[in-house]
């Protein structure tokens, strides 16, 4: 008894080092935080997480958006070169230029298928020294174009004509007296298109006039022949015009 008391004596501290020490390691088990080995995420910044919901855009290749901005020129380009809906032109009498009489002449749609057309006639010159035409003339017209499409093919016109005068010829000069020359007539014409731009008109008329002249000898100061009047009946209109439409 002795014996094992004394040996029970002796391992019973032992035994109580041994359960102390396990209940240290399962207290400081317990005590000891557990960490995670992964850290925890990162709070985003508001800036990146803009940049994160922005929708991501897609870029179009160089090429396509320099085909859109060939396309884009070109179809700003025909928008500026395209002539209007409504007829509008202006013209230039190419047979009176030729015989040194300058002339402009602007027409525009006024109604489906109704023009007006305002012609301007003036010269200063002389062609040679016994033959020159100096004038300042407007005959005005209204137009109509069949199939309501004016600026293209045929139309119908009525007119009217004032003109001051001074006209060289051979041995006369005749010089207009009071009233300029008036009269008033009937023309056709067909309009040819070359481009949307650009076109010729040919056009003919014919009709009545009145004049009162003074007639002078063809000479520097040449004197006072006579003065007369003439009632006129035939072609008061004619030409050959280079159109612009716009």
């Amino acid at each position: 008894m002795i014996v094992a008391t004394g040996v029970l004596a002796m391992s019973t501290p032992a035994v109580a080092a041994s359960a102390a020490e396990g209940a240290g390691e399962h207290v400081s088990a317990e005590i000891k935080p557990q960490h995670s080995r992964t850290r925890p995420p990162k709070k985003k910044k508001a800036t990146e997480a803009k940049k994160e919901n922005k929708p991501t855009e897609t870029k179009a290749p160089a090429s396509s958006k320099a085909k859109n901005n060939k396309n884009n020129n070109k179809k700003k380009a025909a928008a500026v070169a395209a002539p209007s809906d409504r007829y509008r032109a202006f013209k230039v009498n190419v047979p009176y230029a030729a015989f040194a009489v300058q002339n402009l002449s602007f027409e525009w749609q006024t109604g489906r298928s109704m023009t007006v057309d305002i012609p301007l006639m003036w010269s200063f010159s002389d062609l040679t020294s016994r033959h020159g035409i100096r004038t300042i003339a407007i005959q005005p017209e209204a137009r109509w174009w069949p199939g309501a499409n004016p600026g293209n093919g045929h139309f119908l016109g009525a007119h009217v004509s004032a003109a001051w005068f001074n006209v060289r010829w051979n041995d006369d000069r005749y010089q207009s007296a009071g009233l300029p020359l008036m009269g008033a007539g009937i023309s056709y014409g067909y309009r040819i298109n070359f481009t949307p731009n650009w076109g010729m008109e040919l056009n003919i008329g014919a009709g009545y006039a009145y004049m009162k002249y003074d007639r002078f000898y063809n000479i520097d100061n040449g004197a006072k022949i006579d003065d007369s009047h003439k009632h006129y009946f035939g072609i008061d209109r004619a030409g050959v015009s280079l159109v612009y439409r716009f």
